[in-house]
């Protein structure tokens, strides 16, 4: 449980370093957090925990600490979690690769599909627009919560 807990969940902590980056500042405040696009201020996108070349590693390493059952557990808390992030965000295909951000020296212009991007930002407007005239159907506000 906390294996699943620490590769599929607190991998989200490198989006403090991104945060840091653009903010000067760490945000304890998890709605301004949440709400917060950073990249845009800073033009880069490091989130250097988020990356499928860590899967064999994590894989590998877990195997050979633990076993086949733990590294199973390990890789598939985090290869959900990069895999859901992969579906839901902006980035280009190759974007939750660090090699691929890396080659691009992190620089958010590069990184981000930018059309994918835009139409996203309309639907999200869209939606915290019905959502303040409380007009946001049920099942809509549960997705909003997590998408």
């Amino acid at each position: 449980m906390l294996l699943s807990l620490g590769f599929g969940v607190l991998v989200d902590l490198d989006h403090l370093l991104d945060y840091w980056y653009s903010e000067k500042r760490i945000c304890f405040d998890a709605r301004e957090f949440m709400a917060t696009r950073y990249w845009r201020k800073s033009g880069r996108i490091f989130i250097l925990f988020h990356g499928f070349e860590y899967l064999p590693l994590l894989f590998l390493l877990w195997q050979g600490l633990k076993g086949r059952r733990w590294a199973m557990a390990a890789t598939s808390a985090m290869a959900s979690h990069v895999l859901a992030d992969h579906f839901v965000n902006d980035l280009k295909p190759l974007g939750y690769f660090v090699l691929y951000r890396l080659a691009h020296r992190f620089r958010a212009s590069e990184i981000i599909d930018r059309p994918k991007s835009d139409r996203r930002e309309v639907e999200r407007l869209a939606i915290r627009r019905l959502a303040e005239r409380g007009e946001l159907p049920l099942l809509r506000r549960l997705l909003h919560v997590f998408v």
